[in-house]
């Protein structure tokens, strides 16, 4: 079983985290809300600044190394603030903020906004120059702050620097166009450079490609990928590579590559922690040693939509949206990298709720009760005996033996004079069997569903089988999977993140005995 620690504080926030940052010294934290509310206070949760609105609601945030919070709105709105909540300046922006990015230096701000304009700004505020070219997709900011990197929607990256020249420009290849799917400056100065084919490409293109280009613009490196990039972070030496299969993969300064992880989800995230690597996926975050080792992973009650470390690495913040506003709170999870581990509980769920519904026995869900079973005593009050009706209303599993179930069948099979039957010999074939037939467990995958997909086409969905229930013993594993056969859980209960669309899933169920049955949920995501 993994390994796992708590977390040294939770916080609460009212509404949908949509932002969030650490202090460079780690010791304040920052979010935003969808409704707009802005909430600066210390890691414990304690020394609140006062509240603020920000009109049009968060979009992105993020601390300056000099401590201003940098907030931009969804009403095109970019703003600095004070850490007690002060304001300090304002820059008006087009069609909201949707990409934000504050170099390491402090030196430079640079944003895209809902027009698809790249804006970079001085650290008070100060507009320095506009760029605008297609549809931006991805932005970077060199360490030293000099130049920003940007990617448009055709495969096209664009380096400027903060007088608004550009330095250079990557082409994109072949005819029929790629795509961007991750940028990052590395600790040398290189940019690194993600992308995919958008169509069969032309002539010897590769389809997928890691890229490193030189700060004159002079491409230095390629290699090829067997799975789209997600992520990319620069590491001291190197790059890692978060892939959509789930698999992590560092490049050291000579290009050579080793798997430093695999997960059965997308990486959503990666934060290089000294020797350490911090990895985000859909619901957990995990910290793993230079060996490739696991340290220890944390369940978050929503998607890992937001994760960073303070400057030294010790603390971790993780929020995103949970999905399900009726049965949880919004919660922020500080995490200290040093805490000390205990053995995970399988199947265990971050959530008090869910964890107690998941471990609870049938007995105690009420799967045994006469009600549960039947709806009522006036559906079958006339079917049974009283002996068997108060057997039934104990919860206890009945036997059959050898010689009951001889007497059963004898009564019931009858021989024909029109065909020659073969004698069966019961007593021969029921010798050595055990006085205790086993009944297999019941798998209940829950019932049907129809969900609304959210603004990214997509729906975080709870899979619940945790209603199945095995009269006569225990139920010792529960395995989803998907309509390829892939195995996608061992756990009751399990979140899924599903394209709109029609998805099947196949629960099987296996109780002490070995016995086992299966049941299906089908899953509409919709508009």
């Amino acid at each position: 079983m993994p390994l796992t620690i708590d977390p040294a504080s939770i916080l609460k926030p009212e509404s949908r985290v949509t932002a969030v940052s650490f202090s460079a010294d780690g010791k304040y934290i920052a979010w935003g809300e969808e409704g707009g509310e802005l909430t600066i206070c210390d890691i414990d949760g304690e020394n609140r600044s006062d509240p603020k609105t920000i009109e049009g609601g968060i979009s992105k945030l993020e601390f300056a190394p000099d401590g201003t919070i940098v907030v931009g709105s969804h009403s095109g709105e970019l703003h600095g603030h004070e850490r007690l909540g002060g304001h300090r300046w304002s820059h008006r922006l087009g069609g909201g903020c949707d990409h934000l990015a504050v170099s390491p230096s402090g030196d430079l701000v640079a944003v895209i906004d809902g027009a698809r304009l790249l804006h970079l700004l001085s650290s008070s505020g100060r507009l320095l120059t506009h760029y605008e070219s297609g549809e931006l997709t991805r932005l970077a900011v060199s360490p030293k702050g000099d130049t920003a990197a940007i990617a448009d929607d055709v495969g096209n990256v664009t380096i400027i620097d903060r007088n608004g020249n550009v330095r250079f420009k990557r082409e994109s290849r072949g005819e029929q166009g790629e795509r961007v799917t991750a940028i990052c400056y590395l600790a040398d100065g290189h940019l690194c450079i993600a992308r995919e084919a958008l169509d069969v490409t032309m002539g010897d293109e590769e389809e997928i490609v890691l890229e490193w280009w030189t700060p004159m613009g002079q491409e230095a490196a390629r290699v090829t990928l067997r799975q789209r990039c997600e992520v990319l972070s620069p590491t001291d030496s190197g790059v890692v590579c978060g892939m959509f299969d789930g698999e992590v993969i560092e490049f050291n300064s000579e290009r050579s590559q080793i798997t430093r992880f695999k997960s059965p989800y997308s990486i959503n995230d990666l934060i290089p922690i000294g020797q350490d690597l911090l990895i985000a996926t859909w619901f957990q975050v995990h910290l793993i040693d230079g060996e490739g080792e696991e340290k220890w992973q944390v369940e978050h009650t929503g998607l890992t939509e937001m994760v960073m470390a303070s400057n030294n690495g010790k603390l971790i913040v993780v929020a995103g949206d949970n999905q399900n506003d009726y049965t949880r709170d919004n919660q922020i999870l500080i995490l200290n990298s040093e805490a000390e581990t205990y053995l995970m509980q399988s199947g265990s769920d971050i959530d008090s709720d869910l964890q107690e519904y998941s471990t609870a026995s049938p007995s105690e869900r009420g799967a045994n009760t006469v009600e549960a079973l039947y709806g009522g005593e006036d559906d079958y009050s006339e079917l049974l005996t009283e002996a068997e009706m108060t057997q039934l209303s104990s919860g206890k599993s009945t036997s059959v033996g050898s010689d009951d179930l001889i007497g059963l069948l004898e009564a019931e099979i009858t021989l024909t004079d029109e065909t020659e039957k073969e004698e069966f010999d019961f007593d021969s074939a029921l010798s050595g069997a055990p006085d205790r037939m086993n009944m297999p467990p019941v798998a209940d995958a829950g019932e049907d569903l129809i969900v609304q997909a959210d603004e990214d086409d997509t729906a975080v969905v709870t899979l619940d089988g945790s209603r199945s229930f095995d009269e006569d013993g225990v139920i010792v594993t529960h395995t989803w999977r998907d309509v390829t056969n892939r195995v996608i859980g061992e756990v009751p209960i399990i979140k899924v993140k599903l394209p709109k669309g029609n998805h099947t899933f196949t629960l099987t169920v296996t109780d002490n005995d070995q016995a086992s049955t299966s049941d299906t949920v089908t899953v509409q995501v919709r508009d």
